[in-house]
């Protein structure tokens, strides 16, 4: 397992089994729109960013200390990719399971109307379908780190910007290099999301 992978579990792990009854839980669903890019190991490739969408469950938990709380998400996600100066479009689905540590700033008096937060956490990509023309050696599974920021309003309604940064790579292989090596390639996002919580 992936270092990064097994910090991640133990910290989640700690905090779950930290957590007093008096947490808040809440549940509803998430939707929004991804423009991603790839980055790549060598300089003889580059991509375009392009616009995909995602849909799925956000689940938050509140804890009793005053701000922080832990969110997770099971998301669909669709993305597209083109190279540059290429016309072929690549399509990945995903499955993403994001969890984000995160902390809401409380404003006095105003928390039930507009209450603005911060985000940071691991966001586990597992791979369920791919179509295209173009042969790239995917990897069934990627790890990326998401940090962003948004803003609640009415207690309920919760809109996000986030960028995605890929910390494990997404293709093993997307080409070959001068040198005979293979080209790999790691996903970068920004997403907008709105989720409804109840």
């Amino acid at each position: 397992m992936h270092p990064m992978k097994r910090l991640t579990i133990i910290l989640f792990a700690l905090l779950m089994l930290a957590m007093p009854a008096a947490a808040q839980l809440r549940l509803g669903p998430k939707v929004g729109i991804a423009t991603s890019s790839l980055h790549f190991d060598s300089k003889m490739l580059s991509s375009e960013r392009r616009m995909g969408w995602t849909a799925g469950l956000q689940l938050e938990l509140r804890l009793p200390i005053v701000g922080l709380g832990i969110d997770g998400s099971v998301m669909f996600t669709h993305r597209n990719d083109v190279l540059q100066g290429d016309t072929r479009t690549y399509h990945r689905n995903y499955i993403e399971i994001p969890l984000h540590l995160r902390y809401t700033l409380s404003l006095v008096g105003l928390n039930k109307l507009v209450a603005p937060f911060a985000f940071t956490g691991p966001n586990f990509g597992l791979l369920c379908h791919e179509s295209s023309n173009i042969t790239w050696d995917n990897r069934a599974s990627n790890l990326s780190w998401d940090a962003g920021f948004g803003v609640e309003l009415f207690g309920h309604l919760q809109v996000s910007a986030s960028y995605s940064l890929g910390v494990t790579k997404a293709f093993k292989q997307v080409g070959i290099d001068r040198n005979g090596q293979g080209i790999t390639g790691r996903d970068h996002c920004w997403t907008l999301t709105a989720a409804y919580l109840f």
